[in-house]
């Protein structure tokens, strides 16, 4: 079996439920199973949950802070290899998160 978990930040966990419950828990739980761990850009807000969560180390902490768009740090296990991902304009569409405020819209 295999899980794909998605989001903005690892802070979002916490909106499974409340802090200790059982769905919180499983949303934990499968961050916790998650044997390949790809980490984009985190603002500073959210990297001190980032570290807690996923056990990042201080070097890979200050390289998430200054990432560059479309560059991640992969976690591999217990190794970490930093990655310029490769986006087609056929993707382009898919990651960017950023056209509707450029289109002028509000995000829903």
């Amino acid at each position: 079996m295999q899980n794909i978990l998605v989001m903005h930040r690892l802070s979002d966990l916490t909106a499974a439920g409340d802090s200790g419950s059982r769905l919180a828990r499983i949303a934990e739980g499968l961050l916790s199973d998650s044997e390949t761990r790809i980490i984009l850009k985190q603002s500073p807000a959210d990297l001190g949950r980032t570290r807690e969560l996923i056990g990042l180390s201080n070097v890979e902490v200050e390289r998430v802070a200054d990432m560059p768009k479309t560059w991640a740090l992969w976690r591999i296990g217990s190794r970490a290899f930093v990655v310029a991902h490769r986006i087609t304009a056929a993707e382009r569409w898919l990651i960017d998160t950023d056209a509707a405020m450029r289109n002028g819209q509000a995000a829903a």
